[in-house]
């Protein structure tokens, strides 16, 4: 009668895969930011508004990021069926803008 070994070497392999993905895994949690993230923007906080503009008869929802202090417009286009940009303003520039006088 043939004794087999308290571990087998395919448990083995697996406990060492295992132990490799959990360190992979690992590093992936703790590393640095990905590249795209590199700029140092902070992660934005978005409000949003909806009304018509005086003159049309568009819709335009406005979205704040009040954390980056950016506003982008957009209204629906029904021809093409998609969400198109009307505008975008920098609003830290046009507050420094309207801090010196300029802008009237």
């Amino acid at each position: 009668m043939m004794i087999r070994p308290a571990v087998s070497r395919r448990r083995l392999l697996l406990v060492a895969l295992n132990v490799g993905l959990l360190g992979l895994l690992a590093a992936v949690t703790w590393s640095s930011s990905a590249l795209a993230q590199a700029d140092g923007r902070a992660r934005g906080r978005y409000l949003a508004v909806s009304g018509g503009v005086p003159g049309t008869g568009a819709d335009v929802i406005w979205i704040v990021d009040t954390v980056n202090q950016e506003m982008v417009a957009l209204t629906w286009d029904p021809d093409r069926k998609r969400i198109v940009g009307v505008g975008y303003r920098d609003l830290a520039v046009d507050a420094a803008t309207a801090l010196r006088g300029g802008g009237r």
